[in-house]
């Protein structure tokens, strides 16, 4: 039986989001997966961050990308885009595709920040029918009639296992996405300002190795992470990153804070009555901190749990599959929503959505 063919659109590398789906697409499922990104992030030395497959900005990527997007069974967005006229790749989705070429897009972002960054998104979105899904993160909350579907990592990459560590020091490592302050920015932000601060501050205080992860390749990332004893993600928007799945899976205590809303759709997306994450935010961050780095049983057992919990739950092997049984209802034409969703959608908006920005607004006002 020959292999349908995927083709994964994105405007940007999303922290390597894409790259990994087609990556665990190819290697586990009979689906062919390729990725065309317009935009790779590259640092100043050209190198890329992530994986990457083609490259848009190069003549030859372009030709073979546009190969694809002719022959493909299935385009598989992973931002928003009109499929005609108003997309940077200015190629009319509709008319290069072959008849019959379903249409899927993949949200990774939350819908206030892409109106507010998309002009295209505020006119063309309110009557757009392409069936899509979203991450079990924070825009889950914010696109609540759409299925949920895992980031993925590569658990059993080398990259991504646990090594014995014996540091003379314990080393926290923080990883910087941008420096926005967490008073600034609701979701796109990691609350540097504060939260750099503090760990520079804990760290004279607790004597342990302040690190902080910026500006380099992925694999280099994971190689500081796999040597550190102790992961710290975002600690204060509510949600967390590929960073802290990446913390658990090497086998580190990680630290992030998980809201209700969080908390409760890990627990549904996972099937899961645990949470692998040391739940904490800026407030309680010291008291965690000196917990784990005092007690070395303590931090060894949770760095356990966490890769135990990830071989259970987030094998990707498994979690693609999720990935395989969009594209097969795609394909057959069957509806793609949420189980679940019922008439009391704006009901749902204003508990699991507006309650944790005004939550947020609230702390904000506070300090």
């Amino acid at each position: 039986m020959a292999k349908k063919k995927v083709v994964h659109i994105s405007k940007t590398s999303l922290a390597g989001a894409p790259i990994r789906i087609v990556q665990a697409l190819n290697k586990y499922t009979n689906y062919e997966a390729r990725l065309v990104n317009f935009m790779p992030t590259e640092l100043s030395n050209g190198e890329y961050v992530f994986d990457e497959d083609l490259n848009w900005q190069d003549k030859n990527s372009r030709n073979e990308a546009i190969k694809l997007i002719k022959d493909a069974d299935i385009i598989h967005l992973h931002h928003f885009m009109d499929l005609e006229f108003y997309n940077p790749f200015l190629i009319n989705f509709k008319k290069e595709t072959k008849s019959g070429c379903k249409f899927l897009r993949h949200y990774h972002t939350d819908k206030e920040y892409i109106a507010k960054n998309d002009l295209d998104f505020n006119k063309l979105y309110p009557n757009d029918n392409v069936p899509s899904i979203v991450i079990p993160h924070y825009p889950e909350r914010t696109f609540l009639d759409y299925p949920i579907v895992p980031n993925i990592i590569p658990i059993r990459d080398k990259d991504y296992m646990p090594i014995n560590n014996n540091n003379d020091k314990i080393k926290v490592a923080f990883s910087v996405s941008n420096k926005n302050s967490y008073k600034n920015e609701r979701w796109a932000t990691k609350g540097y300002p504060e939260v750099s601060a503090a760990l520079r501050d804990l760290s004279d205080k607790m004597n342990f190795e302040y690190i902080e992860i910026s500006d380099m390749p992925l694999k280099n990332a994971l190689q500081i992470k796999q040597h550190a004893d102790i992961i710290v993600g975002d600690i204060v928007t509510g949600s967390y990153h590929l960073t802290e799945l990446e913390g658990l899976s090497l086998g580190k205590p990680t630290l992030t804070y998980l809201d209700q809303r969080s908390v409760m759709t890990f627990i549904n997306t996972f099937c899961t009555k645990d949470i692998p994450f040391v739940n904490v935010n800026l407030n309680n961050l010291e008291c965690a901190l000196s917990d784990i780095i005092q007690n070395a049983e303590l931090r060894k057992s949770i760095g356990e749990f966490s890769r135990v919990w990830m071989e259970e739950y987030y094998d990707d092997k498994i979690l693609i599959n999720v990935f395989v049984d969009i594209y097969e209802n795609l394909l057959c034409g069957k509806e793609i929503i949420r189980s679940g969703m019922d008439n009391y959608k704006n009901v749902k908006e204003f508990l699991y959505n507006r309650i944790y920005d005004y939550n947020w607004l609230s702390k904000k006002a506070s300090n």
